[in-house]
């Protein structure tokens, strides 16, 4: 028991449900319909929305911590539902009312399921989606690499590139047409099941009801520095599992050992985490953020590897979930990548041993 019921909430629904369904969901042939639905029944879809739209209003802190006993449980179902999550939170602190009334109910009960295609305007170099204002609408022409959730999802969180460089943001309905084709589902080594696609926009038309804001490139810097924080839970997920796993296959001392301090490490990792994000921590005791996820990635990576290896031979076997744990710890290290967090956490490769930032 955490002491917070939504995360304890997170963590029975995680044990007692996603964790035995694991294996088949990493392999199943779509997104994990079912394991969504469980979670909108438990109410979490509505941890980022705000109890005035119906949802939970659950801290930042609550939020990454939910998230991670999710993905202690299932990696595919947690790499589907934090798509929707961040979606909720972005409809949530924009300034468009009547599309927050309209539809951040149905989203943080789970009539409605949100994914996102944004991560392409962090890339440096010409866009390669493009948006423009035409009267109140906005166009969209280009294509978003990554939208994850093709079938499941009702909305995407799109963002395209404006001409004076800010970034539009709109919530556009999935149906497919002339103006928004989806390619093939991507064959992933890990999260394949999680109906992966790109977006080709072809004069994609969004009114005013469905645009949710326009962001200049410093507040996307400073939204980035967030998502940092948030997307630390996923490779903490990871790491409680791989942590789990080691202390199941046996009492012997070197199990025990390389669990007891893998989980001195990560509660260490926690309390940065946790610490950073305290407004009553002053900025120099905060450290750099981009160093603080790369740790925790790095963490994520060589707990599920130390699962592997204490597996032995068994560890291969693709009903094996050390194997599993080890590639979702791999794509944890991909989310929302930046080349500020590529170069931290190659830091962290070849500076082994470093202490947690922070």
């Amino acid at each position: 028991m955490t002491g917070d019921p939504l995360v304890d909430r997170a963590h029975e629904l995680a044990s007692r449900f996603l964790a035995p369904r694991a294996a088949l969901a990493d392999r199943a042939a779509g997104p994990p319909v079912e394991q969504v639905r469980h979670l909108a029944e438990s109410g979490l879809l509505g941890l980022t929305t705000p109890p005035e739209c119906g949802g939970l209003g659950a801290s930042r802190k609550v939020v990454r911590d939910a998230l991670a006993a999710v993905a202690s449980g299932c990696g595919v179902t947690a790499f589907v539902c934090y798509q929707h999550l961040v979606g909720c939170r972005h409809l949530a602190g924009c300034g468009n009312g009547p599309l927050k009334d309209r539809l951040l109910p149905d989203l943080a009960a789970g009539r409605r399921f949100c994914s996102l295609a944004f991560s392409h305007i962090r890339r440096p170099g010409p866009p390669i989606l493009r948006a423009r204002a035409d009267g109140d609408d906005w166009v969209f022409d280009g294509t978003a690499p990554w939208m994850t959730g093709w079938g499941l999802a009702d909305d995407v969180l799109l963002a395209g590139v404006l001409p004076d460089g800010r970034s539009a943001w709109a919530l556009a309905p999935l149906v497919e047409g002339e103006s928004l084709r989806p390619s093939p589902p991507a064959h992933l080594c890990a999260m394949d099941a999680s109906a992966t696609v790109s977006l080709e926009c072809r004069g994609l038309r969004v009114g005013p009801d469905r645009q949710v804001k326009a962001m200049t490139p410093a507040e996307l810097a400073a939204d980035t520095a967030g998502a940092n924080l948030f997307f630390t839970s996923l490779s903490v997920g990871v790491t409680l599992a791989a942590i789990g796993l080691l202390r199941a296959i046996g009492p012997d001392a070197p199990f025990a050992d390389a669990a007891d301090a893998l989980g001195r490490e990560l509660a260490r990792a926690r309390a940065a985490v946790d610490r950073w994000d305290d407004p009553a921590t002053p900025a120099e005791g905060r450290g750099d953020v981009t160093a603080l996820r790369a740790h925790c990635i790095d963490l994520g990576v060589r707990a599920s590897y130390a699962a592997v290896v204490a597996s032995g031979g068994a560890a291969n076997g693709l009903d094996h979930p050390a194997q599993r744990l080890y590639r979702e710890a791999m794509v944890y290290s991909l989310v929302a990548q930046t080349r500020d967090l590529r170069v931290a956490t190659l830091d962290r490769l070849v500076r082994p041993g470093a202490s947690v930032p922070g």
